[in-house]
């Protein structure tokens, strides 16, 4: 068990060495890209531009490093190899992607006593995890969740346009329900031990 913590540990060190030099790299790309005769407020904007890539490829690689230290945090837990990882860990996020998507939602708050806002997943949530999507990145149920926040966004969208998007995001999460007893029991299928049922099971993520 000694050895096992110490492997852990070594290997989340080298990634944490290689994700801060893939920073650091990043910030040593040079100044941002400005081309003769830019007018001012087109180099502010390109310095703009510049800045909120840096920002968001940070968030990224940290994003990245938080993620890789999840994946061996998870082997350790579940005492398995990477082969047997491997195999469980695309059955996971399987049953997780089937999960999430019986509830897609977007965020929302409140900035003062009138004012409402919804987020949606491609907008930024000003340095909070995880960064933006791209359109390319989104779900059924994400994109239907977008151009319904768009015509609530709407001054006064009409009944039927609010109703057509409301049935087919229903009909998205309908069908996750429908696949979500599947998606458990191909992750049961391939865990092998009772430790491992144990923490599924403790998860929800296993029936």
């Amino acid at each position: 068990m000694a050895k096992q913590r110490i492997i852990v540990l070594s290997v989340l060190s080298f990634s944490l060495m290689v994700f801060t030099g893939q920073t650091l790299s990043q910030m040593r790309s040079g100044p941002p890209p400005l081309k003769p005769g830019m007018t001012e407020e087109e180099a502010k904007k390109a310095i703009e531009k510049w800045e909120a890539d840096r920002r968001l490829q940070r968030r990224k690689l940290a994003h990245e490093h938080i993620r890789l230290m999840a994946r061996e945090a998870w082997k350790h837990e579940l005492r398995v190899s990477e082969r047997q990882w491997r195999i469980i860990e695309p059955k996971d996020e399987r049953e997780e992607l089937v999960s999430w998507t019986t509830r897609t939602r977007a965020g929302c708050g409140v900035r003062d006593y009138q004012t409402f806002y919804w987020r949606k997943p491609t907008e930024d949530r000003g340095g909070g995890w995880p960064p933006p999507k791209t359109p390319e990145e989104l779900t059924e149920g994400q994109r239907i969740v977008c151009e319904l926040i768009d015509l609530m966004r709407q001054e006064d969208p009409s009944d039927e346009e609010l109703r057509q998007k409301i049935d087919a995001l229903q009909q998205v999460r309908e069908k996750a329900r429908k696949e979500w007893p599947k998606a458990k029991r191909e992750l049961a299928a391939v865990l092998t031990t009772p430790r491992q049922e144990a923490i599924f099971l403790i998860m929800g993520r296993i029936d």
